[in-house]
């Protein structure tokens, strides 16, 4: 996506090397991850709650906005699911993406 900037990396992408080494143990791969994924969970999903991703307004309207070619249909479909949860560091709101037809708005979540 031009002009999005990544935020924490909250799942680590799984390692595509040996699970275990030649004495059957965990290779080094596979340690960094199970590493790395604990601490991401810890960090992310904790007994205080879920940390919600936090992005700019900017960001935000970039996720929204971001298209792919279905290459299956050839239709423009929006990468941004509905339901998205995202926290704008801009202006201290929740904003959730809400699809009409298909096409994600992020919308201020209000608190009642």
């Amino acid at each position: 996506m031009a002009g999005y900037v990544q935020g924490k990396i909250r799942i680590p992408n799984l390692p595509m090397g040996k699970v275990v080494d030649e004495n059957g143990f965990a290779s080094d791969d596979e340690q960094t991850f199970r590493q790395t994924l604990i601490s991401s969970l810890q960090d992310n999903f904790g007994s205080e709650g879920c940390v919600v991703p936090s992005q700019t307004t900017a960001n935000i309207t970039t996720i929204q906005d971001n298209t792919y070619i279905d290459q299956a249909t050839g239709n423009t479909v929006y990468s941004c699911q509905g339901g998205t949860l995202v926290y704008d560091t801009d202006t201290n709101q929740l904003k959730v993406a809400i699809l009409s037809g298909g096409i994600p708005t992020f919308h201020v979540v209000t608190v009642v």
